[in-house]
């Protein structure tokens, strides 16, 4: 018997065989010089694959499943990018190279942005868009589409099967929707992958990130998948098999018997059996994904990463572009608090003006308000964006990476010299906006008592706050074991924060991975925190734990946890408790 852990992206228990999904073999992308006259014709031959391949997309649309529509809708925009689609048409032009090798060099490019930003939801996005243009790829290539996408996902998968890849992508896990899998396990990817979100639309059961697997397990293996407590056991002995199948039972009938229907969920409250009532908010990187924090019941938006505005663009967003982004995501929210984050940029977010610096320590470095408040002219014209579109809804502007009270002050100092700007163009705006922090960097957490004075809210980002605490890159896989948001540091910082804003009155919330996740949900309210903020599809998840508890018993199991001394410790003491509301 051998246990892995791994990340819950679909909850569900599954006992059965594995079936191994090979890795592709890398197709070789040629790079052939071709003549200025050759190249109208390599970008006819795009143009077409383009076509192809938008048809082919547009055909496996299914309305009638607002996930997976959602999702190949992102790779419809993707293939009609208007930003993007020129940077191809430019390589192969001014390089004069085959539009394959122009092709790849821009996905290259883009993906590989987004992977070196840190963020896990922005590196999930680098795996959509190679598989949306893998496809056009596959037409270039003169592959037949199936060949190109998802066939080595669904040719020989028997039904019943716990599938077991190094990753798949969105394209993969369309085909395997009908092919009576009934688990899947991957050593890569996220809770935020468009692979979760599916299998969590699918009620597949689903662990990701589980390092080792194929270490562990091979074809025809029997395996206990616990996609509640993010656990794959190899070879079970019979007395874990008949615990699992008993709670298999358990569940089956709690289903039947308790749960609410989704649309009954989304219009419910947060509210625990004693009477205490969380907000529970989205994270979102466009305006349109208000719309869908909407339907799944969000409160707000607690995050929404302005990133996207500036990454992969070649040229910043001018202040209308910017307004027009803000003014439709307050809009779309009708009424609820949006927390926009503001330029988080520099080390790996870069600009290009910045991709020329040869720091030793990026992460460390000039970024996020350092770099905003030496680039004033930049800075001011987001925040006059902001301040424009706060008339017509509860805007929040929320500042990344504060370490100090005088980078507080200073920003401040920036925003009320934008707001008289807008005052003097005779721009209205509301000018009791509210500004906030991201609580990211220990110094920040141990000092939130002073700079809650000056903020008007405080928002944990435990992604940082963690990867700071720790002093460990959660993408290097020799220490990324050390990244664990239940280790006791962690959890002080997070509870010294939460004390800080009640002492001073000031709005605590949490927008990191951590608060997505029910168990930490559960041990997060113990400690004091109210306001939550994660992925629009696990707002239900989140939400139905959050009626099954007490606040009474949230609080026993945070003071009980903090006399723990390990994350070993604590996680075992919150993952017991949590198995009884299951």
């Amino acid at each position: 018997m051998k246990k892995l852990e791994g990340l819950s992206a679909s909850r569900g228990i599954v006992i059965g065989t594995v079936f191994c999904l090979a890795d592709e073999i890398p197709v070789a992308i040629p790079r052939v010089k071709i003549d200025a006259s050759e190249a109208d014709a390599q970008w006819a031959r795009f143009e077409s694959a383009l076509a192809k391949s938008r048809g082919e997309v547009s055909l496996l649309k299914d309305d009638r499943n607002k996930e997976q529509s959602e999702i190949l809708e992102a790779h419809l925009m993707m293939l009609s990018d208007p930003d993007f689609i020129p940077k191809v048409r430019d390589t192969l032009f001014s390089n004069l190279v085959n539009v394959e090798s122009a092709l790849k060099t821009r996905v290259d490019e883009a993906a590989g942005m987004l992977r070196a930003t840190g963020d896990a939801y922005l590196a999930e996005r680098a795996v959509d868009i190679e598989d949306a243009f893998g496809r056009v790829m596959g037409h270039l290539l003169e592959d037949s589409p199936g060949s190109a996408q998802g066939s080595r996902a669904t040719r020989f998968v028997p039904p019943g099967a716990i599938l077991a890849a190094k990753n798949i992508r969105p394209s993969d896990a369309l085909s395997l929707k009908d092919s009576g899998i009934a688990g899947i396990v991957l050593e890569e990817g996220g809770a935020t992958s468009h692979v979760a979100i599916l299998a969590r639309a699918w009620r597949i059961p689903a662990v990701m990130g589980v390092r080792g697997l194929f270490d562990a397990v091979s074809d025809g293996d029997g395996i206990i998948l616990d996609a509640n407590d993010g656990l794959v056991i190899q070879d079970p002995t019979n007395e874990q098999l008949s615990s699992y199948r008993t709670k298999q039972r358990t569940a089956i009938r709690s289903q039947a018997e308790t749960s609410l229907e989704r649309s009954q969920l989304a219009i419910a409250r947060a509210e625990t059996t004693d009477g205490a009532v969380m907000s529970l908010r989205a994270n979102i990187a466009s305006a349109d994904e208000a719309l869908s924090a909407r339907e799944e019941g969000a409160d707000g938006v607690g995050l929404f990463r302005s990133e996207f505005l500036f990454l992969g663009q070649g040229k910043n967003p001018d202040e209308e572009t910017q307004f027009l982004a803000y003014r439709a995501a307050v809009e779309n929210m009708c009424g609820a608090p949006v927390v926009i984050r503001t330029l988080d940029a520099g080390a790996d977010k870069m600009l290009d003006e910045q991709s020329d610096l040869a720091e030793k320590n990026p992460l460390l470095g000039w970024r996020a308000v350092r770099f905003c408040l030496d680039r004033r002219d930049l800075f001011k014209t987001q925040l006059r964006a902001l301040i424009r579109a706060s008339q017509f809804g509860d805007l929040r502007i929320m500042f990344p990476m504060i370490s100090n009270i005088e980078e507080l002050e200073a920003v401040l100092d920036v925003l009320e010299e934008s707001k008289a700007e807008c005052a003097h163009a005779g721009q209205p705006f509301n000018k009791a906006v509210k500004a906030g922090i991201m609580i990211e960097i220990p110094a920040a957490a141990v000092c939130a008592d002073i700079l809650a004075q000056k903020a008007d809210f405080m928002s944990i980002g435990t992604n940082d706050l963690i990867q700071y605490t720790m002093a460990v890159d959660r993408e290097n896989p020799k220490v990324s074991h050390l990244f664990d948001c239940y280790n006791p540091s962690v959890l002080r910082l997070v509870k010294r924060t939460i004390d800080a804003g009640k002492e001073t009155r000031t709005e605590v919330s949490m927008c990191g991975e951590m608060a997505g996740d029910p168990a930490s949900v559960f041990l997060l309210m113990g400690l004091g925190l109210r306001t939550f903020s994660m992925a629009s599809t696990l707002i239900p998840q989140v939400k139905e734990l959050v009626r099954k508890v007490s606040l009474a018993e949230a609080t026993e199991l945070a003071e009980a946890a903090l006399e723990l001394s390990s994350a070993r410790e604590i996680r075992k003491l919150v993952q017991e408790r949590i198995k009884t509301y299951e």
